[in-house]
């Protein structure tokens, strides 16, 4: 199968998963930078407890697929609570921020299980160039979402007898 349309099928299935759950960017986009941040300091050492566990796989490399699910995670758990967006724009605006800021945090890893060819070089080279900036911007517009959330205020019980 060709790279191009593993990506695609990627950008697509994140997309899918933000848009649907309706779940806003803010929260999404910073668990994902804690499963980036769990990914680089741990797929190491988890990778060989998870071939000790029995999952042996020979093409992506199982270091690869241990990345990816620990980049992914603390996002998918959160995909099924949390703040979520209540207009079509918003909604739209908020899976596309997901989908390229994840696909963002994934270049890495999937770049270096998968051969890179045609159009799939292309848009590899696309997030492998410009990471920096979609990281930057997403972790950015991460944290303005949140601070547009509104959070119930704290009711005191009133005085009346």
């Amino acid at each position: 199968m060709n790279v191009a349309i593993v990506f695609v099928v990627v950008l697509l299935l994140l997309f899918g998963l933000a848009y649907f759950t309706k779940r806003r960017f803010g929260v999404l986009g910073l668990a994902l930078a804690a499963g980036s941040m769990l990914s680089e300091l741990w797929a190491a050492q988890l990778t060989p407890l998870v071939a000790d566990a029995g999952l042996v796989v020979q093409n992506p490399p199982l270091i690869t697929i241990v990345s990816v699910v620990l980049v992914l995670l603390p996002a998918l758990l959160l995909l099924f609570s949390g703040p979520s967006y209540h207009d079509k724009p918003m909604e739209i605006l908020g899976a596309i921020m997901f989908a390229a800021l994840a696909f963002a945090l994934l270049v890495e890893p999937l770049g270096s299980a998968l051969v890179l060819q045609d159009q799939g070089k292309l848009v590899y080279d696309f997030f492998a160039e410009n990471r920096v900036y979609i990281v930057t911007a997403g972790l950015i517009v991460a944290v303005i979402d949140l601070l547009a959330v509104h959070t119930g205020r704290i009711r005191r019980p009133s005085s009346k007898h």
